[in-house]
This record gives structure tokens, C-alpha cells and sequence, in this order.
């Protein structure tokens, strides 16, 4: 399995779900699943990515994912200035 579908969330085995901030100010959402981190899309075939945290929760949590999401943020402004302490770790919060 290399996509996961929004649909098919509710019957998957999920270790966490796992949202990540890119560039531009917008967040996507991956799944842990066997031991892999695999990007969720949604049913039209493009990748579940939106504006705002809560907007990826809200479908997350329409498709039954409503337990073990974190958000992984990551400054690209550190890196910029080469705070290399950044580069290797990410701030990672639970959200439900």
C-alpha cells in the first residue's frame, strides 16, 4: 500500500496520524501505518492538504480519525539562519 484514502481510514490499523506544515502556511496529513509513514488522500485523488490545522482535523475526524493526530512543525526560518539544532528536530504537539 503506497496511498491511503480517506475512505479507508476508519478500517485501518493507524499508529498515528501525523500533520506536517510546508511551505506557503499549509498543512498536510500523513498516516503512520507498519512501521510507515504514508501521505492520506482524499477521494478525488489529491492529497489531503488545507490552510488551517483545524480544516485537516475536520476531515480527519469525518472519516472516523479522531485519536492520535500530532502536528509536526517545522521552521524553515531556522534553517535559513543556520540554527542547526533545527535542522534535526521538529516540534511535535498531540492534537487529540
Amino acid at each position: 500500500m503506497s496511498k491511503v484514502f480517506t475512505d479507508q481510514l476508519a478500517a485501518l490499523p493507524i499508529t498515528e496520524i501525523v500533520i506536517r506544515s510546508i511551505e506557503g502556511g499549509m498543512y498536510i496529513a500523513f498516516v503512520a501505518l507498519e512501521g510507515k509513514l504514508l501521505r492520506i488522500y482524499e477521494i478525488d485523488g489529491t492529497p489531503l492538504c488545507r490552510k488551517s490545522v483545524a480544516d485537516v482535523k475536520s476531515v480527519l475526524f469525518e472519516h472516523g480519525c479522531g485519536k492520535k493526530i500530532f502536528l509536526f512543525e517545522h521552521s524553515d526560518y531556522d534553517d535559513m539562519i543556520g540554527v542547526e539544532s533545527a535542522m534535526m528536530m521538529d516540534m511535535k504537539l498531540a492534537l487529540g
